[in-house]
């Protein structure tokens, strides 16, 4: 049942990213938090949200640009995540986000290469959609646009449980049998937030949004010093 939910969420998220609607809400900022809250676990998935956002904000999806696919890649990390917590009994920690990511990240970059078969099967569709206009045809001119929706959620519905699948066995098992792991993973998951804010800075195309980028990580990393010496 957890896999039929993460299929759905992933692949609306696909038809949502650029087919339909475009309310950013296959963003990673707010679809790994509707991952988590799909799975029972909104906390995991607001905690993977943000630094997934950052690394892939330069990732827009405009005319013909191809960026890694960052919904499907936040789909499958937010999953991975979750059901991995679950099974260890931890919920999403430091080292089961940055399993997750290191596992299920690389599918960003192989959704890309699906995104350009979807661009060249939407081609074929909206030729046809124009010879069935001059043929005066416009309701079937229209279901081709939804025929045209069907092949990216049945990618992303397929392959984003799947990876999670993997990666939701593999977590635990490595975990379970190296608990060592934890201490170094944790590090590596602060890595994971440097390494985002930086491919976040890099994204601003002005120099007065990098100030602000700045300020307000200046301002961030200032609050939790202060609410960390406070406990």
């Amino acid at each position: 049942m957890d896999y039929l939910v993460v299929a759905v969420v992933a692949g609306l998220a696909a038809v949502e990213r650029k087919g339909f609607l475009q309310a950013m809400l296959s963003r990673p900022v707010a679809l790994a938090p509707i991952v988590g809250l799909a799975l029972g676990d909104l906390p995991g998935g607001l905690l993977l949200g943000p630094p997934l956002e950052l690394l892939w904000l330069g990732a827009v999806n405009m005319g013909a640009s191809l960026p890694p696919n960052e919904a499907l890649g936040a789909a499958a990390i937010a999953a991975a995540a979750v059901l991995s917590g679950r099974a260890l009994g931890t919920g999403v920690t430091p080292a089961v986000a940055a399993l997750a990511i290191l596992l299920a990240g690389t599918l960003a970059a192989l959704g890309r290469a699906t995104d350009r078969a979807i661009e060249e099967w939407n081609v074929r569709l909206a030729t046809r959609a124009e010879v069935l206009l001059d043929r005066g045809s416009p309701r079937a001119a229209m279901r081709e646009n939804l025929y045209g929706m069907v092949l990216p959620f049945a990618v992303s519905a397929a392959l984003a449980p799947a990876v999670a699948a993997v990666a939701a066995w593999v977590i635990p098992a490595v975990l379970r049998s190296f608990p060592a792991l934890n201490a170094p993973l944790g590090w590596g998951w602060t890595a994971v937030g440097g390494l985002a804010a930086a491919a976040g800075a890099r994204a601003f195309r002005s120099a007065r949004g990098i100030g602000l980028f700045a300020g307000a990580a200046v301002a961030t990393f200032a609050v939790g010093w202060l609410a960390g010496g406070a406990r």
